[in-house]
């Protein structure tokens, strides 16, 4: 039963780890992405400010998927057999 257990975890952890680490990647791409083209410029810095608070949230949000994944891969010890 313990095995199981340990499967699961460690399935859901991985899946965790790797999928928050391909967000952690994408959302650090949408930092370094002009978010309209150059020759527009925003009237309005709140709006812009709004941008830049959204790509910081979601990276915030992948980071700890991405960390949470990768700690409980560390905490579970792996199951003696």
């Amino acid at each position: 039963m313990s095995q199981i257990l340990w499967f699961t975890f460690t399935w859901i952890a991985g899946t965790a780890a790797i999928l928050g680490s391909l967000m952690t990647l994408g959302s650090l791409l949408l930092l370094i992405a002009p978010s309209q083209p150059r020759s527009h410029k925003l009237e309005q810095p709140l709006i812009a400010h709004h941008f830049w608070r959204k790509r910081l949230k979601l990276l915030a949000f992948s980071l700890t998927i991405a960390l949470a994944g990768f700690g409980i891969l560390v905490v579970v010890p792996f199951p003696s057999f």
